[in-house]
């Protein structure tokens, strides 16, 4: 991993962080991006969390994972599980990051996040699917994941519809597909060209863009 990470002083503007609960917040959110590796991923549970970005801090790893609950809440981060283990990411990492020479870096020793492994708002009680597992809709997979969030709020999945909704989470937060969901739902519109015509509308809100340097979406 390199020294630093770029963090942009519009973050003392960004509506998200100023929403947060509290400053120890603020400044977990801040000093997370400073130990993500080159993919923008780093290990994401708690007792992990505290060690690498509170060493010296006096916070409970129960807070600690109540933070990373609001931060991933807010989209700020997107958590997800692979076989058990839990990590974290921030979107569009790379983009936001001048000058990252990946080739100077050591690869990334975390897996990839897919739309089946992403978390809603909070840790999830079902188990998780494994990493290379064929994307399929059953009991195993959570129910907080957007297949079951079309089928909740739209309608049955079909298997065009599934590759769409992995295309879209590649390029919303989750929390964002959801909400649109919820307006298709309420105004009777469900059809995924309803969904993605409100997610066109707002505009792409990745989690980090305008906390880290780099040009605005």
């Amino acid at each position: 991993m390199a020294r630093g990470r770029f963090v942009s002083k519009a973050i003392s503007l960004d509506e998200k962080v100023d929403a947060l609960s509290d400053d120890t917040a603020r400044l977990l959110f801040t000093w997370l991006i400073t130990h993500l590796d080159c993919e923008g991923r780093m290990h994401g549970d708690p007792q992990t969390v505290k060690s690498i970005v509170f060493p010296r801090r006096n916070i409970s790893v129960p807070k600690i994972e109540k933070y990373l609950q609001e931060l991933h809440k807010k989209c700020l981060i997107f958590r997800y599980s692979v076989n058990g283990n839990e990590y974290l990411c921030m979107k569009s990492f790379e983009k936001h990051q001048p000058g990252l020479q990946k080739s100077k870096e050591a690869a990334s020793q975390i897996p990839t996040s897919t739309p089946e492994l992403l978390w809603s708002d909070s840790k999830p009680t079902l188990p998780q699917v494994k990493v290379k597992e064929e994307v399929k809709v059953k009991e195993e997979v959570k129910d907080n994941n957007i297949y079951a969030l079309y089928e909740g709020e739209i309608g049955k999945l079909s298997a065009s519809v599934t590759e769409e909704l992995k295309d879209l989470a590649g390029e919303y937060p989750l929390c964002e597909i959801e909400r649109a969901f919820k307006i298709a739902a309420t105004n009777n519109k469900r059809s995924l060209g309803y969904v993605k015509g409100i997610l066109k509308k707002e505009g792409k809100k990745d989690a980090p863009a305008s906390l880290l340097r780099g040009s605005e979406e």
